[in-house]
């Protein structure tokens, strides 16, 4: 038990807050199920759980965040956007509540082992607790918040995990998939292409008023400015902070213990389990079964890796004689640390009892704690320092950019110059399309098209835009929402026409070709065979792929036509080889049946659940714009 719950602890949780670094708490709330906050406005209420308006909103700016973060694009006030959010925070909640009900359970010693084996949070292969600390601080969160997700996640992947263990594909099915995929066709190739008809095409000036008449509504412009514009960063506020090597020192020596490794002890045991719902005969028969087995361990100790891998009921310490490996203090459930802590290399434990069950310990060895040299955090406590002394200045700074700007209406200059600031401008924007991202903002665009801003060329106020960054701008020039002239589109409209004219004679041709083909008369312009397969499809696109392989084989050759963006194109197939079944590739497609299979199992549940459980929602709260 203790050993499944480190070494899970190394695996997916690992890679789910190594994922949160690149996209930050993407669907998570901060008002967890577990968190037991106070009461809040509800926006949906899932069965006899709520989620609050605070961990939509949460989850809307988290959202959005991450996708512009990695270069994307999204508006939170966007009716589809929030409705996909809120289905996803709901699914979430549907399956933590199924979790809850099946019995499952992630106690705080589990979540401390998941948090201390992140890479991201350990230093020289150790836990470290100010890596962990400027880790939560980068992202405005707190250790409870963390705690919290990694709760609901774990609860997520515990069931989860049964669906995906529980989904069997038969060999026979994947094996004559494999076969299908192997199975190879000898294809020729006559292209009709849009291109070849082109010079052919003629468009007069009629047809291309007439189109534009017909499709105004397409030419039509939103209104547009161009900014100048001021940001203010702590990012670019750290990067100016210089720290010296004496104040480093000087940190280093007056804060030695948090630079201390704990002492690590290695131990073996021995697990009966009990579960909290386990019946008072039951749990005595389990108590008595540990007593026994203590008494026979007590007479011969060197039975000990013997006897765990018979009687222990840790599968994952079990089969290596009951060994957990290394381990801090606050990496085991206490009762065991208490324990293991207080013992003596090979000494033998009595029964130790926790919410797993009934332990008996051997220790195996203790590594003692020890000081990390200066060199060795110097590094760490500079960005700390850095990161100190850029939340002080950031916090200065911030007022009077604010205040400056706002004093200061008619221009950007005063805040440019007293703050070193560089003044940026932008191309044209409009309040659905901007660049860079940090103009996306749907209060900085309220702001720029605001009249105060359009018309008196004000500054618009400091507004944050990101965490801990804040942008202000002003207005160069405006165009006010039209229509874009013929004279501007005509050549555009002029290029479509042709295009779609050349498209049109290219499929009749094509189309043509084909019912000669199959009347027995070979098109002209045939390329050289090829051989193609479902899983070596050479240059051929995923239409034609699928209509080579959707022909009858039955008498060859056989030809099929397909419509493509730039033409048509007929294929000949002259030849069908029946594919051999490559080593390994039927295990591996009953593999990924398998997982296809459980995603859908996983899926319908989910509508089980939710056909089940009440779920109202507060359409009200859900319409509310972020301002």
């Amino acid at each position: 038990m203790l050993e499944a719950i480190r070494t899970h602890a190394k695996t997916w949780i690992a890679k789910v807050i190594l994922a949160l670094i690149t996209v930050p708490f993407a669907f998570w709330g901060i008002d967890s199920y577990f968190s037991g906050g106070g009461k809040a406005v509800t926006v949906a209420s899932v069965g006899d759980t709520e989620i609050s308006e605070r961990e939509f909103q949460q989850a809307l700016n988290n959202q959005r965040d991450g996708i512009q973060e990695q270069g994307g694009k999204a508006d939170v006030n966007n009716p589809a956007f929030r409705k996909q959010v809120l289905d996803q925070l709901v699914d979430t909640r549907l399956i933590s509540n199924a979790a809850l009900h099946n019995g499952m359970l992630v106690s705080q010693a589990q979540i401390t082992a998941m948090i201390n084996s992140v890479p991201a949070f350990q230093e020289n292969g150790k836990f470290s607790p100010s890596r962990l600390e400027a880790w939560l601080n980068s992202r405005g969160t707190s250790q409870q918040e963390l705690i919290n997700m990694i709760q609901q996640d774990s609860l997520l992947q515990q069931f989860q995990f049964g669906y995906g263990q529980g989904s069997i594909v038969a060999k026979t099915s994947a094996g004559l998939i494999a076969k299908q995929l192997g199975q190879q066709r000898e294809v020729s190739e006559a292209v009709f292409g849009v291109q070849s008809y082109l010079p052919s095409i003629s468009i007069d000036d009629k047809a291309i008023e007439a189109d534009y008449n017909a499709n105004k509504a397409t030419y039509a412009t939103p209104p547009q400015v161009r900014v100048k514009y001021l940001v203010l960063s702590m990012q670019a506020i750290t990067e100016q902070i210089n720290v010296g090597d004496e104040v480093v020192k000087q940190y280093y020596e007056a804060n030695k213990t948090r630079f201390q490794e704990p002492e690590q002890r290695r131990a073996s045991h021995i697990l009966i389990k009990t579960g909290a719902g386990m019946a008072p005969a039951a749990k005595a028969e389990a108590k008595s079964k540990a007593e026994k087995l203590l008494q026979e361990l007590r007479k011969n100790p060197a039975r000990f890796g013997e006897m765990a891998k018979q009687n222990s009921q840790d599968p994952g310490s079990a089969e290596r004689g009951g060994d957990l490996g290394n381990f801090s203090r606050d990496m085991m459930v206490k009762p065991f640390s208490d324990a293991a802590f207080t013992m003596k290399p090979g000494e033998l434990s009595g029964l130790v009892e926790s919410e797993f069950g009934y332990h008996i310990i051997r220790l195996d060895g203790v590594t003692p704690g020890t000081t990390q040299g200066f060199a060795a955090v110097k590094d760490q406590i500079v960005q700390e320092l850095k990161g100190q002394e850029a939340q002080r200045k950031y916090a200065e700074v911030a007022e009077r950019f604010s205040n400056l700007v706002y004093e200061k209406p008619d221009s950007l200059d005063p805040a440019a110059k007293e703050l070193g600031l560089t003044q940026l401008e932008s191309g044209w924007i409009s309040k659905t399309q901007a660049e860079p991202v940090m103009l996306m903002n749907p209060r900085l665009l309220e702001a720029v098209f605001s009249p105060e801003a359009l018309e008196k060329k004000q500054n618009t106020e400091a507004i944050e835009v990101a965490p801990s960054t804040l942008v202000a701008a002003r207005v160069l020039e405006h165009r006010p929402a039209g229509t874009r002239s013929l004279a501007e589109v005509s050549g555009a409209i002029k290029q479509r026409l042709m295009l779609t004219a050349a498209r049109a004679k290219a499929l009749e041709a094509g189309k043509a070709a084909l019912t000669a083909a199959q009347a027995g008369q070979a098109p002209a312009g045939m390329g050289m065979p090829m051989q193609v397969s479902r899983m070596q499809p050479v240059s051929l696109p995923p239409q034609a792929m699928k209509a080579i392989f959707k022909a009858s084989a039955a008498k060859l050759p056989s030809y099929v036509g397909v419509e493509m963006p730039d033409g048509y194109r007929v294929y000949r197939i002259s030849k069908v080889t029946q594919g051999e079944v490559k080593d390994g590739l039927d295990k591996q497609i009953q593999r990924d049946l398998g997982r296809l299979s459980a995603q859908e199992e996983l899926r319908s549940y989910l509508e089980f659940v939710r056909a089940r459980n009440k779920v109202e929602i507060n359409q009200a709260v859900v319409e509310k714009k972020i301002e």
